[in-house]
């Protein structure tokens, strides 16, 4: 996530899940030589997802439009669409990017998700989720309106959907944990996405972004020692001091080279 980027609250951005595949097919004919509008526009008029109608059409590319509106920053996630990127490991890369935008579900994520992995919650409702939306949702909502009882539930309901749709969940009515783990790819992807941001290697092992992914400082370092061991990074740790180092200089020099296979 960039420092520049300023996350909002809005239901429309986790009103119609995920829509991972449909972003993941947009983004394999993305022209990156063109805008975000033009692009939109043919995706639009060329309806590469299949819409059977014009309302479900208007409503996926109004949910791209309002997620998706910085393409500098997407250019990674693109080019591993474009280059078809297994869709598996291509999911938490676009959690990333979604989280980078979306208040209600980052919070969400990192505040009563995780935390409710870490109790070893079992069963989840989403009428457990409901107070949890309402406090963060209070007077933020329609220039400080506040959502409704049913829209509180259906946020609540939504936010599960979401974490599902990401392999975090299973279930549908009552929802439990998945067995989640990130692929080596995206756990780089990740990675390198907090690198560009953050020199300190210990305040990248600590960024609370891993807990999107259900991942604790202690596991990051697990996974770090095992690239470390594959000749991936060079990772060191001696008491409070952390040494890091990237084969690669950004995330975008490391995805060219996952695209090349180098």
């Amino acid at each position: 996530m960039n420092k520049a980027t300023k996350r909002k609250i809005s239901t429309r951005l986790i009103r119609k899940g995920a829509l991972i595949e449909e972003t993941y097919s947009a983004f394999q004919l993305w022209d990156l030589s063109k805008n975000f509008a033009d692009n939109l526009s043919i995706l639009r008029e060329s309806n590469i997802w299949g819409a059977h109608n014009q309302s479900w059409l208007r409503e996926i590319t109004a949910t791209l439009s309002t997620r998706f509106s910085n393409q500098h920053h997407l250019s990674p996630l693109i080019q591993l669409a474009k280059a078809g990127f297994e869709l598996s490991r291509w999911k938490p890369c676009l959690l990333w990017h979604l989280a980078a935008i979306d208040e209600l579900y980052y919070r969400f994520a990192l505040e009563w998700l995780y935390p409710a992995f870490q109790d070893g919650t079992y069963l989840i409702r989403t009428e457990d989720v409901v107070p949890f939306v309402t406090e963060l949702t209070s007077g933020q909502i329609a220039s400080g309106g506040e959502l409704s009882a049913y829209g509180t539930l259906r946020a609540a309901r939504d936010l599960l959907r979401m974490s599902a749709d990401f392999d975090q969940l299973t279930g549908a009515a009552t929802r439990q944990f998945n067995n989640y783990h990130l692929s080596q790819e995206s756990f780089l992807f990740i990675l390198y996405s907090l690198s560009d941001r953050e020199e300190n290697p210990r305040n990248i092992i600590d960024a609370p972004e891993w807990r999107l992914f259900l991942m604790s400082p202690s596991q990051v370092e697990h996974e770090l020692m095992e690239l470390h061991q594959y000749q991936q990074v060079n990772f060191e740790m001696a008491g409070s001091l952390v040494h890091l180092n990237l084969p690669c200089k950004s995330l975008h020099e490391y995805v060219e080279r996952l695209i090349n296979n180098e």
